[in-house]
């Protein structure tokens, strides 16, 4: 038993004075509650936003992409969304709901075949579901940067996976 304590003894005597404490810049901001959430992109997606009811949020949306590594276009008028789906190359288009509807054939009809992600401002349950049905990526809450990412991430994959089939 002497021989247990002490081998018990001499290895912590040898291992502990080793071990220090991790006290590293930023350690409080990775502790389990409070992490920094960093966003990785697949693969950047050229993004033609279209919300003309409010100008502030496209501009808000564009800032995200553009931090994240999309590479976004935002136009106001219907006019120049017409130009730019037709000029432009485009992965995806990211328009609100009322507009989406309207330009749904002509999106489809691009030569680039981007993807439609409609985004829903104000709605009840029932009309995100019928949004969710009629189109397969759609934003559920216009105030959240988590959700726009995430539904440009379905978007893009999707994409990615119907070009594949394609070829």
């Amino acid at each position: 038993m002497k021989k247990v304590i002490c081998a018990v003894l001499f290895f912590a005597g040898v291992f502990l004075p080793g071990v220090s404490p991790v006290d590293a810049c930023g350690d409080k901001a990775l502790r389990i509650g409070r992490g920094i959430r960093f966003r990785r992109i697949s693969q950047p997606a050229a993004v033609l936003i279209y919300i003309p009811s409010n100008e502030t949020r496209a501009a808000q949306v564009q800032s995200l992409l553009k931090k994240v590594g999309h590479k976004p276009h935002a136009v106001q008028s219907e006019e120049n969304f017409n130009n730019a789906l037709n000029s432009g190359k485009y992965d995806l288009v990211l328009s609100d709901l009322g507009a989406a509807s309207g330009f749904a054939q002509q999106i489809e009809n691009a030569p680039s075949k981007p993807v439609l992600v409609a985004v829903v401002s104000e709605g009840t349950k029932a009309e995100v579901a019928a949004a969710q049905k009629r189109y397969s990526n759609v934003v559920k809450n216009p105030h959240s940067a988590e959700n726009y990412l995430d539904a440009i991430d379905k978007a893009v994959r999707s994409r990615a996976h119907l070009i594949a089939k394609r070829v």
